[in-house]
């Protein structure tokens, strides 16, 4: 049997986080509240007048919507769990005055109004330093601001702190045995880290031991629990999971408002506990062992490092995208002290990209890029190939969610349709409006039970389009078996 191992916090250790500085409301208010040109030492400032760098203005924006391969061994999974959505990208291209231009990064499909871009055209770069919104032009601001002054991005958020960041692999959630292989894949390319959202048709103790056979030795596993449970439920299940080494952190474990349950688990565990929906004054307050800022404009992400360095409590960026979006996340990882989690950004998840570079992981780290601004270079023929390839359609499929001793359910799941993206993680999500009154089958939602599901298509079932005709409908429920098997419906 596995034993209970100590656990080290990132940066800090278990037993020293409460005595970490606690600091009142007001001075957290001022560890936030700098933005623009404030943000620059003297000497930078200076350099900034000497250069007459705010003579640059933006003359327009570009963008370009790219859809790049997923690398093979989990393609399909990637695209039946998140449609389009996530393996689409936008790269953004900032004119200016002058023959420079800047790059940014964006996930999905997007694209900026008229008026959005009006708002740009015929300001300076550096009127956007520390900017709270649109993060993609954040990137392509700041790849100006330091190309026109020959500096790199770092530079022009603070002093530098470190020259590679600590980064983690990305996925979704699977059977145990395709995370097992998971593990196999991150810890090939370099990660030490792999995280991934649990879900309500998988039992996530069965994932974990399945990771655990096959993990390096320093090998971790980050645990997104969705933010959805209560204490009651999650606590045995932290007590369980801290029985496998490979468990190094959980995210949202439960609802952001029980500050109190929060505190509860972490009297009680030795895994660190980060909170990701929830606000910023949790690091302040206590009530977890790290943040976890996803997707935040760089105004944010300054707010929150100010917190985390002031209250002695390490937090991470995740912000999903490509080489250019990694690029950033590096500049900023850069020069933020309390940045100590290994952050997330989806970068090998696409076999190619359209810079003429794409970092490499070593160790569980990338180099912080050199020369000015991000450092990234476009390829325009990659731009123009990926920009112009087919995008790949929906493909009929089903989800098959067995309980053991309990009932076997037969739904589709549909990610190319409007809100629906996320319905794997929820299974009250994945089957409204499919079964009578919504009442689900089987027993409470949840990531201890019983379950095992998978994906079911013409090559692995003989009954589909009888299947698939059924479920038109909604949900086709049957009984399951006492062996835990997948009888067919």
């Amino acid at each position: 049997m596995l034993r209970p191992v100590g656990r080290r916090l990132s940066g800090t250790l278990r037993g020293e986080r409460r005595r970490v500085p606690v600091i009142n409301r007001r001075e957290f208010l001022a560890a936030s509240a700098a933005t623009g040109l404030s943000l620059l030492s003297p000497s930078l400032r200076n350099r900034v007048e000497a250069a007459d760098a705010k003579r640059l203005k933006i003359t327009g924006i570009e963008w370009d919507q790219v859809l790049v391969p997923y690398q093979a061994f989990n393609r399909q999974a990637l695209f039946r769990y998140h449609g389009l959505s996530l393996q689409l990208r936008t790269i953004f291209r900032v004119r200016t005055n002058t023959d420079l231009v800047g790059l940014g990064e964006s996930w999905g499909g997007a694209s900026l109004t008229d008026k959005q871009v009006a708002g740009y055209v015929g300001t300076s770069p550096f009127e956007w330093l520390g900017a709270r919104k649109d993060l993609a032009l954040n990137m392509a601001f700041y790849d100006l601001m330091g190309k026109v002054l020959g500096l790199p991005a770092w530079r022009l958020i603070g002093p530098q702190v470190r020259d590679r960041i600590p980064v983690a692999a990305w996925t979704v959630s699977r059977s145990p045995q395709e995370l097992a292989e998971e593990v196999r894949q991150a810890a090939g390319r370099g990660y030490l880290w792999l995280k991934y959202h649990i879900d309500e048709v998988h039992n996530v103790v069965d994932q974990v031991r399945a990771m655990q056979r096959v993990a390096p030795k320093g090998f971790r596993v980050q645990l997104d629990f969705n933010a959805n449970a209560e204490y009651r439920d999650i606590s045995p299940i932290l007590k369980e999971l801290a029985r496998f080494p490979v468990i190094g952190r959980i995210e949202d474990p439960i609802q952001t408002g029980d500050r109190d349950g929060y505190r509860k688990l972490i009297a009680e565990s030795d895994i660190e506990l980060l909170i990701h929906h929830g606000p910023v004054d949790y690091l302040i307050d206590k009530a977890c062992d790290g943040y976890m800022a996803g997707h935040a404009p760089i105004g944010h992400a300054i707010k929150v490092a100010g917190v985390s360095e002031e209250s002695g409590l390490p937090f991470m960026l995740q912000q999903a995208g490509g080489q250019i979006n990694q690029a950033f996340l590096a500049h900023e990882v850069a020069v933020f002290s309390g940045a100590k989690i290994d952050h997330v950004n989806l970068a090998h998840l696409w076999v190619d990209d359209v810079t003429t570079t794409r970092a490499r992981v070593t160790r569980g780290t990338i180099a912080v890029p050199k020369g000015p601004g991000l450092g990234m270079q476009l390829d325009p023929e990659k731009l123009e190939k990926y920009a112009t390839a087919p995008r790949p359609q929906y493909q009929p499929f089903l989800v098959r969610i067995v309980y053991k001793g309990g009932p076997t359910i037969v739904v589709r799941h549909e990610p190319h349709l409007s809100g629906q993206t996320d319905n794997l993680r929820f299974l009250g999500r994945l089957l409204k409006g499919k079964v009578p009154k919504n009442r689900i089958p089987g027993p409470t939602p949840g990531y201890l039970n019983a379950v095992t599901s998978e994906f079911l298509d013409r090559k692995n079932c003989g009954d589909f389009d009888r299947l698939w005709k059924a479920t038109e409908r909604g949900a086709v429920v049957t009984s399951g078996s006492d062996s835990g098997g997948s009888p067919t419906p």
